[in-house]
């Protein structure tokens, strides 16, 4: 019994924590001193760029979706902000995309007089790793009046609430359009039709594709056939909780009524909040899932949650793993890079 009691409490103590007791969590492929958020990834000329969370966002650089990776700069050349920008706080969630007007770049950030809310912008480069220029002086998404924003997101459940982590998706037709989070609770993931040169908005309104009384964020959507999968985050991105789900529906517009599906969580990763997650397309023609975790101190081994609530020094890092698909587009984790 004195043999058994300790094994026991191990695998009780690994369970509150968040964390499973049966296997060693996977590395990281990218885990710099700063952190590594939010990552929006771009597979260009053979290169993975990683865009990520951080003063006027950051770029990252990986030969393989297992790296090398470096840090290349900062996302967004502020030079000249646009006029509605808050430039003393962080950008959020960039990520990027090529189309007919180079690499376009959708931001989010701070917006002037909206009480520490966000709006969506538009940058371009003409190259994957930047630096992104903003276009314009009025932000692509932002709620109501404020700002001019094109796409004024209408029939959000809180008035008062920003939006943030914009998504580029393009259809099997060449379609492109941009999801993104209402920010506050209830949460709401969105999408909008953009042009061709996914500049601006065609001239639909926004549309809710679902809704959460607590957090969902972090939208990524792949269109496999006549399914759509749509992937986010839920939960409280500050701790172990944070986890990626997923949904299917036959309409891109409507997933109100799909079923929400766990693809990572602490218990099954090993990783602390695996979440923040983007999908694309690999090298080999299959595809990959990048996502960040929360990792203590200053080496790679994810956090406990009490590490975290007794203030232990923590940062988030990336991590890459072969993403399967099955014939009815049910997305699995496979081996972890």
């Amino acid at each position: 019994m004195r043999k058994v009691l300790p094994a026991l409490l191990a695998v009780v103590g690994s369970l509150v924590m968040g964390l499973p007791a049966h296997a060693a969590a996977p590395g990281p492929v990218y885990a710099p001193e700063h952190s590594v958020a939010d990552p929006g990834v771009l597979l260009s000329g053979g290169d993975f760029y990683a865009f990520t969370t951080g003063p006027a966002g950051r770029v990252s650089r990986g030969d393989t979706a297992s790296g090398p990776w470096q840090g290349v700069g900062a996302a967004l050349d502020l030079t000249t902000p646009p006029a509605w920008m808050d430039t003393s706080r962080d950008v959020w969630a960039p990520d990027a995309w090529q189309t007919s007007a180079g690499f376009v770049l959708y931001y989010s950030a701070v917006a002037k007089d909206f009480g520490g809310q966000r709006c969506i912008g538009v940058a371009t480069a003409s190259q994957a790793g930047g630096p992104y220029r903003p276009i314009g002086d009025t932000p692509l998404v932002c709620p109501g009046a404020r700002h001019g924003g094109e796409d004024a997101v209408p029939g959000r459940p809180i008035a008062t609430a920003g939006v943030i982590d914009p998504s580029p998706f393009k259809d099997s037709e060449g379609r492109r359009y941009l999801l993104y989070k209402t920010q506050q609770i209830p949460s709401t993931l969105r999408m909008v039709r953009l042009g061709d040169a996914g500049l601006h908005w065609a001239g639909s309104a926004s549309r809710e594709l679902l809704q959460r009384d607590g957090i969902i964020e972090n939208p990524t959507m792949v269109q496999r056939g006549s399914q759509y999968v749509l992937f986010a985050s839920r939960y409280g991105y500050d701790n172990c909780s944070y986890a990626t789900v997923w949904l299917r529906s036959t309409d891109r517009w409507n997933f109100a009524t799909a079923t929400e599906h766990s693809l990572m969580t602490s218990a099954g990763t090993g990783l602390c909040g695996p979440g923040g997650a983007d999908v694309t397309p690999s090298l080999d023609g299959g595809w990959r899932i990048f996502l960040h975790g929360w990792v203590c101190g200053t080496g790679t081994s994810p956090c406990t949650n009490s590490q975290i609530t007794d203030g232990v020094p923590h940062r988030r890092v990336l991590y890459a793993a072969i993403l399967n698909w099955s014939a009815d587009a049910t997305p699995s984790v496979g081996a972890f890079l």
